[in-house]
C-alpha cells in the first residue's frame, strides 16, 4: 500500500514570453526550483488563457501574438514550498501563484546498473 504524506501544491502561472535574465522565464524558475531541491516540476504550455490585462492569448492559427500561458506545477513538503514564495515574488512580475494541501506519494525505482 502505496504511503501518503501531507504536502502542498504550489502553481505558478506566467506568461511563456516573460524572461529572466534574458531567457524564458519559467526555464529560470524550474532551474530555481532545482537548485532549491525541490523533489520535481513539471512546465504545462496553455492554449489560450487571459491575465490581469483581461487580453486573451490563444495559440490559434490566425493569432498574431501568441504569449501563450504557461503553468509550472511542484508538490513537496509545505515547509520547502512556502519556502519558495519569496524568491518568486522577486522573479514574476506579472502572473499568480497558488498554493493547496495534497496528499502525495513519491515513487522512486531503483536503476539498472546494466
Amino acid at each position: 500500500m502505496a504511503k501518503f504524506l501531507e504536502g502542498q501544491l504550489l502553481r505558478i502561472f506566467v506568461n511563456e514570453c516573460d524572461t529572466w535574465h534574458g531567457g524564458p522565464l519559467y526555464g529560470a524558475i524550474v532551474e530555481m526550483l532545482k537548485r532549491e531541491g525541490v523533489a520535481g516540476a513539471s512546465v504545462f504550455r496553455g492554449v489560450e488563457g487571459f491575465g490581469v490585462n483581461r487580453e486573451i492569448h490563444t495559440a490559434r492559427v490566425w493569432s498574431f501574438s501568441a504569449k501563450l500561458p504557461v503553468l509550472i506545477e511542484v508538490v513537496d513538503e509545505p515547509g520547502k514550498i512556502e519556502a519558495l514564495v519569496s524568491e518568486l515574488e522577486g522573479m514574476i512580475s506579472e502572473g499568480a501563484i497558488t498554493l493547496e494541501k495534497v496528499q502525495y506519494c513519491r515513487f522512486q525505482r531503483a536503476r539498472s546498473t546494466a
